[in-house]
């Protein structure tokens, strides 16, 4: 099952198939290449010199089909084999074996026991090395090889094999030189602080703006939030309704901005009770602690102490609970607030108790107007999200039918990323309420079909070697990873080979090409129309083209269209009648799966194609209804709405660690467990009993170890910051000037900016602290140029509202708008309060001054203690992605591969392999969102260079794509063979699986604890090499089988396929009832789509061990590379 063919040439297959014809016109009864070997078998030792006498015999013995023991030692007669000497068989006096004797393994350094190697013996140097079966991949590893510089000889073993419980062999060659230096070159990256950039930067920002104001549905949201903080702005500037909201009245405006109004519904209606939750636990908390601080005579002499400890024991909490719980951060941010202002603001020995109707009467009326403007101001209903987020992954999905195309990963991507985005949208509008016509089941559904189809397309060869290929190929350009150096082999070929190859390749060509074309085609019209149909139920034919948005299609009709140009493209096929995989050239077989993987995309299509047209019927004329959250509440609590995300800030990080943790968790469920030797010496312990009670010890461990958490660092950071800030507040010398400048509005801007994960960068800093310095000097004009004039206050007011509302709610940066509307509201209703009794720039200096305190402070503590580095960050998670890659692999050769014989991979195997992909996929999305980030931190010693990062992001999902491609082609075929081949077999595929997972941790490991890779590692080409030339010499020799359905022995080459019996497919369930046991695609006979898929499957295999070399040479570029000496 590991062979296939795999030529990477015309002449190559050209010569392949004369030869195959010719071989098999000597003996046409005799399975190809058959190759008669002699096998003895001893009950003694043989030694090199009986094993030479006994190759001079005739070749009739007939192997032995069982092995007589596990540690066996097998000789193969398949050359003459002269003995040399070694140092142990030298004569006395002799200190060398002589000039004309060189060790082998000069150039590659073996293993633990360089005496004893597992590979196969070779063939003499003047046979020629027979080819086994009809699918050995033998051209690629020839060059692959012939590029590593080996000989024959440096896979010697004398026909000597061990095996050995827990180990493998390893070889190691030296890595090239050249490639490495070439992933090590640094481009040339601009400084963040250069002008043209800057410059840049403000263009892009003002072209984003201008475009947001065009998007009907950003304008939309945009209205509706400067329209409530309008309606609360003008509200405070009527003098009677100052008088009687107090001189605080502007906290209904700030109500505005945190619960604004641009938000869905349902959003709006949870952020609603959330912000009046929070802010009543607020205003409680610091009730109680003005009543404690005041109960008595000592307590009103130490009230600055009471008043402190209620700050330890309330922020932690909130604190924590806001870092932990992404669904209750406006519940805490708001509380937060509330409690800043009641035990930070104008405090004494004697309590005002009216503070709370000072903010909770304007508190709710803020939360109020919020949301009626969002319910009768351009409502959204909460379908804009998901409708984008659909429309953007099937718009992906028809670019990747744009074939062929260049071969770039730009399309790859964003079929990714989209697919990722429509995933996050699916759990969005489960996870709130909304106004819709399709159900979080329907949409659910839908997500599930476009996910298969985006799957499939992926799996699609963007050269689609089925059309004829570009004349020219385009240039790569800079930046992009290197190209894998490949080294052809001068096959002689006569032309007349050439123009035959040449002919079949057009003659399948010329059948196929028509219909793949058709059904391309018709997909694309397809997945146009389940994209038109869905903008239409969903309202929101904004998004499509205007000459889509009132097209209709009828889904049943075009179901039918999509199984019709099936149908056609599979009858011609029937041009493949002569084409046996045996003899097919790389480019035929590469048409023939391009062709296979069409089909199999045309039927996901095909059922969101049903499944849509479902929707349709359902949907077409039904009313809009309530969907309340449907989503588990242990998740729903670790989920916000989308804008919530959005305007709290840290999106990328937030999903990033997510993600993150949700892949170790799935991870940790196949990951392998600590190998023990079993030994009569040691007792294993007993296992621990489920439900078993937890000790007081563990307990008090497990509260321990959670508070290592950055949900605990971030409580700690938080309750230093803002108590330290508030301490003038509880003393008496400090208090007049505190009251006078309203300094508590530093403790709300750094509670406000304090992030659990990131801390803001230098220009993150920058952009706050202009922001603040704008808010206050617009607030300070605003009642300057009228002198207080309500109209001009309020024109301003709208002014400033637009870009910075739109900062704070649809830009990248939102926490810098938010503190610019709040310095802003805060200066100008101070001046409309005080009526020109202090100058306006006086309040304008001081309050400004109090929010760029509570900025500096919230920035460089976030900084110093615990920083969030993405460099950092992003150097452990592609450590991390390595070590789970190697996980992966090995979960797919062990349970989709040499799996055991009662053992099939079952459907839900298939659907939990398939989850753990998309998990993948998205944490690779993550990281290069994270590998963004990095080109803004600070850093002293040198600019950061992303270049070998981005090369090894890109390699290792290659390698992931690759171990992808493994899994699925290997649903389509089982190779045969019994306990007897699988122990032939065992130390070459404990050696090729075992060198790659070796390679894998290593690499993940060095990256992870940043240390020098060794110079050396197990070349996992070598085992594959070895691997192959097994599978050719017992395909040669031919293999004895006892059939398990047959019952009955035939002689089988080990790359034929096994019959799979249609019974076998079920088994008894618990129930009574039959279930399926195999996952795998059942054949009724030997098929040829089994044999091309097992050709695919041997050479993706290549491509593994290919992609792995490169992932060292990316590795070592970050990491740098150990040397050991002299020995280099």
């Amino acid at each position: 099952m590991d062979s296939a063919k795999a030529e990477t040439s015309a002449d190559a297959a050209a010569r392949h198939r004369h030869t195959a014809s010719r071989r098999r016109s000597c003996d046409s009864g005799s399975p190809k290449h058959m190759h008669m070997h002699t096998r003895t078998e001893h009950a003694g030792t043989l030694t090199p010199t009986d094993f030479e006498s006994q190759s001079k015999g005739p070749a009739n013995v007939i192997p032995n089909p069982s092995p007589t023991d596990d540690r066996q030692v097998r000789w193969s007669a398949l050359e003459p084999h002269v003995p040399k000497p070694s140092i142990d068989q030298l004569k006395s006096g002799q200190s060398s074996p002589g000039s004309a004797w060189t060790p082998p393994y000069t150039k590659v350094y073996r293993g633990s026991f360089a005496a004893t190697p597992i590979s196969r013996s070779r063939l003499a140097s003047g046979q020629a090395t027979p080819r086994g079966g009809s699918l050995v991949a033998s051209i690629p590893l020839d060059q692959f090889m012939s590029r590593l510089q080996l000989e024959a000889d440096d896979l010697e073993d004398y026909g000597v094999e061990e095996l050995r419980d827990g180990f493998f062999d390893a070889s190691f060659y030296k890595m090239p030189r050249k490639e490495l230096a070439t992933a090590k070159q640094k481009r040339k990256i601009r400084s963040p602080f250069s002008l043209r950039k800057f410059v840049q930067l403000q263009k892009d920002g003002i072209k984003r703006f201008i475009w947001s104001i065009k998007h009907p549905k950003r304008r939309s949201a945009l209205m509706r939030a400067v329209t409530g903080y309008m309606l609360a702005y003008i509200l405070c500037l009527v003098p009677a309704i100052r008088k009687w909201l107090g001189p605080y009245h502007f906290i209904m405006i700030i109500a505005t901005i945190v619960n604004h109004a641009g938000r869905s519904i349902g959003s709006q209606i949870e952020g609603t009770i959330t912000t009046i939750i929070g802010a009543g636990i607020g205003i409680g908390a610091g009730l109680l602690a003005l009543w404690i601080s005041t109960v008595s005579g000592p307590a009103r002499d130490s009230y600055g102490a009471f008043l402190a400890v209620c700050l330890l024991i309330t922020l932690p909490m909130l604190a924590w609970a806001r870092a932990r719980f992404a669904r209750v951060f406006q519940l805490c941010i708001c509380a937060g607030f509330a409690l800043f202002f009641m035990v930070c603001e104008r405090v004494g020995p004697t309590p005002s108790y009216r503070k709370a109707w000072e903010f909770g009467i304007p508190w709710v009326l803020g939360m109020a107007i919020a949301q009626i403007t969002n319910i009768f101001l351009l409502p959204n209903p909460g379908n804009v999200q998901i409708a984008r987020a659909l429309h953007k992954a099937l718009d992906a999905a028809i670019g990747g039918l744009e074939l062929p195309r260049p071969s770039t990963a730009r399309q790859r991507e964003k079929m990714s990323k989209e697919t990722v985005e429509m995933s996050i949208a699916v759990r969005d509008f489960r996870s709130e309420i909304t106004i819709s016509k399709i159900s979080p089941e329907d949409m659910t559904d839908l997500r599930n079909n476009l996910q298969a189809v985006i799957r499939d397309f992926l799996r699609l060869e963007c050269i689609a070697p089925v059309f004829e290929p570009p004349k020219e190929e385009q240039r790569p350009r800079k930046g992009k990873p290197l190209k894998e150096t490949k080294i052809h082999i001068e096959v002689d070929s006569g032309d007349e080979s050439e123009d035959d190859e040449k002919v079949e390749i057009d003659r399948i060509r010329a059948a196929l090409t028509g219909p793949s074309r058709e059904m391309i085609n018709i997909m694309k019209e397809a997945l146009e129309a389940c994209d038109t149909l869905l903008m239409q139920i969903l309202h929101q034919t904004s998004f499509l083209p205007p000459g889509r948005k009132k097209n209709t299609w009828d889904c049943e009709v075009l179901a039918d269209r999509i199984l019709g140009a099936r149908d056609k493209l599979e009858e011609a096929h029937m041009v493949w009648a002569g084409v046996h995989p045996a003899d097919a050239s790389y480019t035929v077989i590469q048409i023939f799966l391009f062709t296979s993987t069409l089909l199999q995309a045309s039927d996901q299509v095909t059922k969101l194609v049903k499944s849509t047209g479902s929707i349709v019927k359902k949907r077409r004329g039904a009313n809009w209804r309530f969907y309340l959250p449907d989503y588990p509440l242990g998740k729903l609590v670790y989920r916000s709405n989308p804008q919530v995300r959005h305007d709290r800030g840290g999106t990328t990080t937030a999903f990033y660690f997510r993600t993150m943790k949700d892949i170790t968790l799935l991870m940790s469920k196949i990951a392998g467990k600590a190998w023990v030797p079993d030994s009569d010496l040691t007792t294993k312990p007993s296992p621990q009993k489920q439900g078993e009670k937890k000790t007081l010890r563990f307990r008090i461990w497990e509260v321990l170890h959670e508070l290592q958490g950055f949900e605990a660092r971030f409580a700690l950071k938080n309750t230093m910051t803002i108590c330290l800030l508030a301490i003038p507040a509880w003393l008496t010398r400090s208090q007049s000037w505190w009251n006078e400048w309203e300094g508590w509005w530093c403790t709300v801007a750094a509670w406000h900016l304090m992030q659990p994960r990131v801390g803001g960068n230098l220009n993150d800093l920058a952009a706050r602290l202009v922001t603040v310095a704008l808010g206050a000097f617009w607030g300070a004009l605003s009642f300057f140029a009228g002198n207080g004039n309500p109209y001009v206050m309020a024109v301003f007011a709208l002014l400033f509202a637009i870009p910075f509302l739109y900062r704070y709610m649809l830009s990248s940066h939102p926490r810098s708008g938010f503190i610019g509307c709040l310095t802003f509201t805060v200066v100008s209703m101070t001046c409309k309060n005080y009526e020109g009794l202090i100058p306006p720039h006086r309040i304008a200096y001081t309050r400004g001054t109090a929010i760029i305190v509570g900025v500096l402070a919230s920035v460089f503590i976030n900084w110093f203690l615990w920083p969030f580095v993405a460099r950092h960050e992003l150097r452990k998670s592609l450590a991390n992605m390595l070590i789970n890659l190697s996980i992966v692999y090995r979960t797919v050769v062990a349970k989709y591969i040499y799996h055991d014989l009662d053992y099939m991979p079952s459907p839900q195997d298939i659907i939990d392999s398939q989850i753990r992909e998309a998990k993948l996929r998205e944490g690779f999305v993550r990281i290069r969102e994270l590998l963004k980030m990095t080109e803004h931190e600070p850093r002293l010693r040198e600019r950061f260079d992303p270049t070998p990062y981005e090369h090894l992001i890109d390699s290792s999902e290659k390698f992931f794509d690759h171990i992808i491609d493994v899994r699925q082609a290997s649903l389509y075929f089982r190779i045969s063979g019994d306990r007897d081949m699988a122990q032939m077999m065992l130390s070459c595929r404990r050696d090729a699986v075992a060198t790659i997972l070796m390679n894998l941790w290593v690499l993940g490991g060095g990256l992870r604890s940043k240390t020098p890779i060794p110079k050396y590692l197990p070349s996992a080409a070598i085992a594959r090499r070895r691997l192959l030339q097994r599978i050719e010499d017992m395909d040669s020799e031919g293999y004895y089988e006892k059939s398990l359905y047959e019952g009955k022995r035939r002689r089988l080459r080990f790359t034929e396929l096994e019959q799979l019996d249609p019974e076998s497919l079920f088994v008894d369930g618990p129930d009574g009832k039959s279930e399926v046991k195999d996952g795998k695609v059942r054949h009724k006979g030997i098929d040829k789509w089994a044999h091309f898929y097992q050709y695919a499957y041997s050479s993706i295999l290549n491509e593994i061990v290919r992609e792995l070399e490169q992932l060292q040479i990316y590795t070592k570029a970050i990491t740098g590379e150990l040397s050991i000496g002299k020995f280099d």
